[in-house]
Order: structure tokens, then sequence, then C-alpha cells
């Protein structure tokens, strides 16, 4: 079965919610067929991957297929080395229907000085066959010299009341019998995020009261195993990967890895705002981080080992 955000993730930009000075305007420069480089800035969860991979397909002819399309994550790869690969596979133009390729660049704020270095020219004339998308939620560690050969477009949290809409609509065509005192909990805990929001009403679905579904939502918040995880993370010791697979193995199987995540992130927000010890708020800073990009469910709990490798230092 789809998750409900995966479902539901617009296809074109008139599906996107809550974005029309920005929907106006990419669909001026769709038009004008110039820009190849762009920049979507904006909170988690407001369209900026979905955006870049509707444009994608559109400069693809329509017809966009995984030949025309290079998703690099850059929360994983952030070094000089992975963007020559990339810049590699941008040499030759797509085989198929059409011979663009297009490259998104999630949470491209995480790349090194080196790696931006190596996209300096690559962005600066791109080949008619290449576009590229940036995607990040901090542009202020972004390159200035990268920065002016972007289009840029700063994408903003959605209104309560069109995560509302969303939300009755997916009722509707899901038939979900789930009530309106719960649907505008979701949209106001949602935060201006219609992903967060569709994440949070499958979480909600069987519900039958506020509290229940209030409960839900902070949910999986509630479970021993997340919160022993953050608990283990912020004492800071012993923090060495045979006790971190020992949290991962109690956590398979009871919850998938982006509620883990939610929970994980809300809890030390909690955590950090409560301290007003400098050195533990830098530590607690450095571990949101970590699990600061969003988990696609199809990698299971791939991503989640990968955060909790960066929280201890493995990585380093």
């Amino acid at each position: 079965m789809t998750a409900l955000h995966v479902k539901y993730r617009p296809t074109t930009l008139d599906g996107v919610l809550g974005q029309p000075q920005v929907i106006k305007s990419l669909k001026r420069t769709v038009k004008d067929n110039r820009a190849h480089v762009f920049l979507f800035n904006g909170p988690a969860g407001t369209g900026k991957t979905t955006l870049a991979r509707i444009l994608a397909n559109i400069f693809a002819g329509g017809k966009g297929s995984t030949a025309n399309l290079i998703e690099f994550p850059a929360a994983e790869k952030s070094g000089k080395d992975d963007i020559k690969d990339i810049l590699e596979m941008l040499r030759t133009k797509a085989i198929g229907d059409s011979p663009v390729k297009s490259v998104i660049v999630d949470e491209c704020h995480r790349l090194s000085g080196a790696a931006w270095d190596a996209l300096l020219k690559p962005t600066e004339e791109p080949p008619n066959h290449v576009y590229w998308f940036f995607a990040t939620t901090d542009p202020t560690k972004i390159p200035k010299a990268i920065l002016t050969r972007c289009q840029r477009y700063d994408l903003k949290p959605v209104s309560e009341d069109l995560i509302l809409k969303l939300l009755v609509d997916v009722c509707d065509k899901e038939q979900l019998d789930t009530g309106d005192e719960i649907l505008e909990a979701i949209a106001e805990a949602a935060g201006g995020s219609p992903r967060q929001a569709l994440v949070f009403l499958e979480a909600c679905q069987y519900c039958e009261t506020l509290v229940d579904a209030k409960a839900q939502m902070r949910s999986a918040g509630e479970q021993k195993e997340v919160i022993d995880l953050c608990r283990w993370l912020i004492k800071g010791q012993a923090l060495s990967w045979a006790e971190a697979a020992k949290y991962l193995k109690a956590l398979d199987g009871n919850m998938d890895a982006e509620s883990v995540r939610i929970v994980v992130i809300n809890y030390l927000t909690t955590a950090l705002l409560g301290t007003k010890d400098d050195r533990k708020a830098a530590g607690l800073l450095g571990l949101i981080e970590c699990f600061e990009t969003p988990f696609n469910q199809s990698d299971k709990f791939g991503p989640l080992a990968l955060a909790l490798g960066k929280a201890i230092g493995l990585d380093r």
C-alpha cells in the first residue's frame, strides 16, 4: 500500500499547494525555456523536490524517465568526487524519447566547499540538454557565486486552511471517516507542511477522538524505544555502533523510519529549548542536523542507520 504523502504528491505545477506566486513565475520560465539552473528554498515538506521533479519532466517533454533524472542526496554524498561522478554522467545525452538530463541536488547546503567549486563552471554555462535543480532549507550556506547562477524560488509554509482542504479531499478519495476536529488538529500540527499533514493523517485515520489523534501525532513519541534512543544520544556515553544497532533492532518492525525521525527531531528540539547551557545546545543542534533530512519510505531503515552513524561520529 502506497503511503498517502507519496500517493498524493503533485505531478503538475497546478497541483502544488499554497505557492501561487512561485507557480506563476515558473510557468513563465518554462515558456521562455532559458533558465537551466534553479534553486528552491523553503521549509521541509513544502514542495521543493516535488517542483524540481515536475520541471524535470516538463523539460523532458512530459516523457521523463529514469534516463532523464538524476537525484543526488547531498546529505549522504557531499564531496568533490561525488559531484565529478555526476558531471561524468552529464557528458552524454539521455537515451530515449528525450535527450534532456536533469539533476536534483537535495539538501544542497550540505555540499562541501570543494564540491561547490566543482559546480562553478558546469552551472555557469550548462549544455542545452542539462538542467540543475538545487533544493535547500538553508540558502545562507550556498556560495554567492552559485546563487548568482540560479533562478531562485522561495517557498512559504502553506496555510492551515489549504492544508485542511487537502486533508478533506484526501479523506473523500480514500473514504476515510476522520472527524473534523481531528483534521483541524492535524492541519495545525503540520506546521505549514502538506507532506507532514498527510503523514499525520495516515497515523490518525483510525482515531475516534481528538485526544487519541493528538496522542498518535506525538506518537510515535510515546514509543519507549524511540525515547530511549533519544536519551542515549543526548547522554553522549557509550556511543558505539554496537549500541546503536541495538536501538535499530528494537525499532525495526514497530515503526517506519520517517516516524522515528520525526519523533527524534521533536524530542531533541524540546530538549534544546529547555537548556541554557551553550555547550549542550551546540551538541543538540548537531544531533538535530543529523536527522533533518526526510527519509524515503522505500529506503526502509537505511537512512535512519546513516543518520545514527553521523550522530555518533562515525562519518568523521
